[in-house]
């Protein structure tokens, strides 16, 4: 075992929660992870129980200390994903998170455009107006709809705050995901009041924002006795994930790029001006002076995962009898298929889209099938429709923002697949560099809590001691021609189903299995 001191990195995923400790130099070497599920009893919503969050981090700390000495953690940071919990004055859920899938405040959209407007929204916040990504439709939601759990809420927090809270006893929310609550003035990094005192939200019901890495506390007795913690142990501010990200992929100047293959995906690089495309969610940064682009992406590892989930019970249960991973096995029968899937094109919207969209209404479609396709083309097609969404991405940064991008990062569960680096390789035309570290964020947010506490002198420093790339893809000229031909008609695609998209979402038509007559029951 190496010797201390070590950080501890903890990032609140849309699946799970995962835990690691590093050594000052990014290795390795305790992990865990705790797994919980999504709510969704009516369509459009997305929900998790934010208890189960906190059973989940507990597991994966234990799991990830389980040989270590607790007393060598150093610092602990936090990573997350997005979504809106009420909690009461001991940090106690009062009702279900609503996540970022969710899109029950989509007419609050318009109450809010009404009452501040869009543009002004914009030139505050530097991000457009939309449910489920960013917090403020759901706070007017929750206002509106269920008052009682308004009322009663002492903090209106997001996933990371929330666990920083049950860590510490703080209540706080870091400047980046504050950023994505369309109440805080991106560029002087603070609560907006005007828009509070407009809306009617109580200031108080707000958690105190603080820089990424600002130490907030430190853990409480209780939570040292249920993980194995050293009590009194620092714990920094945290940031979102994707910031998490482009510290534990190494990207921290403008024109480098990564890309994150999660349950969404997100580009996303380093910018120093202060103008913003409204097309992309938009955040701090770690650095003073610079802000941070994300391309958010819902369909790629959700996408992968429906196809698992809905047509792979083989792969299942052969993956259960060997040992393997079942993503390998779909992904090899995609391999067979060429590039381009035999013309079998699939836009990736199950949970509609972000960028460039932000269109809540999209959906999933699967375009040119024959009887000359098979299985594994149904496989490629779903890796080539995220690849084409990421390329949609990118096209509109170098196209629009004057950034040339000559290679990306790729980090996250599904950059380890060659099958897939390689079509994004072939699809994008530039090469895609994987992380040998395949918990990202985790690191990310261990790096964090290493400057907070001056263990690193700068993220520079941090990121040049901890951080190693892995394999490189080319691409071939051959397949990404062949890519060029389909991407116009990827996108066509979009613009000429979109409406049909609205149209069958106002029929409200039955999301469950009804029987009539005999039989029924």
């Amino acid at each position: 075992m190496k010797n201390g001191p070590y950080l501890l990195g903890i990032d609140l995923g849309g699946t799970g929660s995962k835990a690691g400790v590093f050594t000052l130099e990014g290795e390795l070497i305790g992990s865990g992870y705790g797994e919980y599920q999504m709510i969704s009893t009516l369509p459009g919503q997305a929900e998790h129980d934010a208890g189960a969050w906190w059973q989940a981090t507990v597991s994966a700390i234990k799991s990830a200390i389980r040989d270590i000495d607790a007393s060598q953690i150093k610092a602990i940071g936090v990573g997350c994903t997005n979504g809106l919990i009420a909690v009461d004055k001991e940090g106690v859920p009062i009702r279900p998170a609503i996540m970022l899938w969710d899109q029950r405040a989509l007419p609050e959209v318009q109450r809010i455009t009404d009452c501040l407007g869009a543009e002004t929204v914009f030139e505050i916040t530097g991000n457009p107006l939309a449910p489920g990504a960013f917090s403020l439709p759901t706070i007017i939601w929750l206002k509106h709809n269920e008052p009682q759990s308004y009322a009663a809420a002492h903090k209106l927090m997001v996933p990371g705050g929330y666990l920083v809270a049950r860590l510490t006893g703080e209540f706080t929310i870091d400047f980046s995901r504050a950023s994505t609550t369309l109440l805080f003035d991106i560029r002087k990094r603070q609560w907006h009041e005007p828009f509070l005192e407009k809306l009617g939200i109580d200031i108080d019901k707000l958690p105190r924002p603080v820089p990424c890495d600002e130490v907030v506390g430190s853990i409480n007795d209780l939570t040292a006795e249920l993980t194995g913690l050293r009590a009194g142990t620092p714990v920094i501010g945290g940031c979102m994930d994707t910031i998490g990200a482009s510290l534990g992929t190494g990207v921290l100047d403008e024109g480098q790029c990564f890309i994150i293959m999660g349950t969404a995906a997100r580009v996303a690089g380093p910018v120093k001006t202060g103008q913003f495309d409204r097309r992309f969610m938009n955040c701090t940064h770690v650095q003073d002076g610079c802000w941070q682009y994300i391309g958010a992406i819902n369909g790629v590892g959700s996408s992968l995962r429906w196809i698992r989930d809905t047509f792979c019970e083989l792969e299942q249960r052969e993956a259960a009898e060997r040992g393997a991973d079942v993503y390998e096995l779909i992904t090899a029968q995609a391999a067979l298929s060429p590039p381009g899937s035999k013309g079998l094109l699939f836009l990736p919207y199950l949970a509609g889209e972000r960028t460039p969209l932000w269109d809540p209404y999209a959906r999933g479609v699967f375009f040119g099938l024959t009887l000359g396709h098979n299985r594994g083309d149904f496989f490629r097609s779903v890796l080539e429709g995220a690849a084409f969404a990421i390329r949609h991405v990118v096209e509109l940064l170098e196209a629009d923002s004057g950034l040339v991008i000559n290679d990306l990062r790729i980090g996250g569960a599904a950059a380890s697949s060659v099958v897939w680096n390689q079509i994004i390789a072939d699809v994008l035309g530039k090469r895609v560099v994987s992380l040998t570290q395949s918990h990202t964020e985790v690191l990310g947010a261990a790096i964090l809590a290493g400057v907070g506490v001056k263990l690193y002198p700068d993220f520079g420093a941090a990121i040049s001691r901890t951080i190693v790339t892995g394999e490189t893809y080319e691409p071939d000229s051959e397949a990404h021609l062949n890519y060029d031909k389909l991407f116009p008609m990827y996108k066509q695609l979009y613009l000429d189903t979109k409406d049909h998209f609205a149209e069958l979402v106002q029929m409200d038509l039955p999301q469950g299995w009804v029987t009539k007559g005999k039989g029924q029951g």
